[in-house]
């Protein structure tokens, strides 16, 4: 399944013969300014229905994350995306599985974009929970030389 056909999104609309351009495939390497923004308007809908469903699938609270996406376009790579997971409320155990969870959001969003690997060039996390954290401060510096406590694991 295409993702234009994911989201019911409809070919270019008609153009009068002044503004008409030359239709070029969505999925083409050279498609024209305005098609790839119909493209890329459909791939950050299609992550934002995937962060959903996998937060929905795992169990976390919706409000829990949100997501926003970067647009980014250079000579080299072209134009593409990063992602990024915002944790809106603090819970160790969405620290714990963040990259349990981003391994699963990826391995869906390459199921219906077996090419996100071309324009996807990143997903990032925020941490933005406020005062919902209980740890608002840095520990003491010898923690850190300490072995891990294996009961906050």
């Amino acid at each position: 399944m295409k993702i234009n056909q994911l989201f019911g999104v409809k070919s270019q609309p008609k153009r009068t013969a002044a503004s008409a351009t030359p239709p070029s495939p969505p999925e083409s390497q050279g498609s024209v300014p305005g098609e790839e923004g119909s493209v890329n308007a459909v791939r950050q809908q299609l992550i934002q229905v995937l962060v959903r469903d996998t937060a929905r699938r795992a169990g976390i609270p919706a409000q829990w994350l949100d997501c926003q996406m970067l647009l980014t376009s250079s000579r080299n790579q072209g134009a593409g995306m990063y992602v990024r997971l915002i944790m809106k409320h603090w819970d160790l155990r969405l620290l714990t599985y963040a990259a349990a969870f981003q391994k699963s959001l990826m391995a869906d969003i390459m199921r219906f974009e077996p090419r996100a690997n071309e324009w996807l060039y990143g997903i990032s996390w925020q941490l933005d929970g406020g005062d919902s954290c209980p740890h608002q401060e840095l520990p003491d510096p010898a923690i850190w030389a300490q072995a891990p406590n294996p009961a906050h694991h």
